[in-house]
């Protein structure tokens, strides 16, 4: 079984003009969620529940440190939805972006975009994009 460290994982994200931008030297953490609907459909006179599958969703969520590149690309997303941009190209490669390894696109809508910072600690981001329409599950 061939295991990956997570410092391999490539993360892209459109920036504002359109064009797909590797922020792998910007995040430290990804995730990406792929939940389906389940539809309760039970019936009388059955112990048991039964469902069938419904709608599929997804959201993404990015961190790491602050960086004011990043902070920026991340601003001017927010700006082009504002604007009436409908959505953002994305790629995820939680093993690299090599040929074999999982990659994951479609698109996104940033939903959040957060700063903090302790006295003690780094200065950080957050954001999350939630996933609109189908994902492509493939492989470099």
């Amino acid at each position: 079984m061939a295991f990956s460290p997570g410092y391999k994982g490539d993360f892209r994200l459109d920036n504002a003009a359109g064009s797909l931008t590797n922020l792998q030297p910007y995040i430290d953490t990804v995730s990406v969620s792929q939940p389906t609907e389940t539809i309760d459909v039970s019936v009388l006179g059955t112990v048991s529940k039964a469902f069938i599958a419904g709608m599929q969703d997804g959201s993404i969520s990015i961190s790491g440190p602050y960086d004011p590149t990043l902070a920026t690309h991340l601003t001017a997303l927010k700006d082009a939805q504002a604007a009436g941009t409908a959505g953002f190209s994305f790629q995820w490669g939680p093993g690299g972006s090599v040929v074999g390894q999982a990659k994951v696109t479609g698109e996104a809508l940033l939903t959040s975009f957060d700063l903090s910072t302790g006295v003690s600690g780094r200065s950080e981001y957050s954001a999350s994009l939630q996933i609109t329409g189908a994902v492509t599950n493939a492989s470099f």
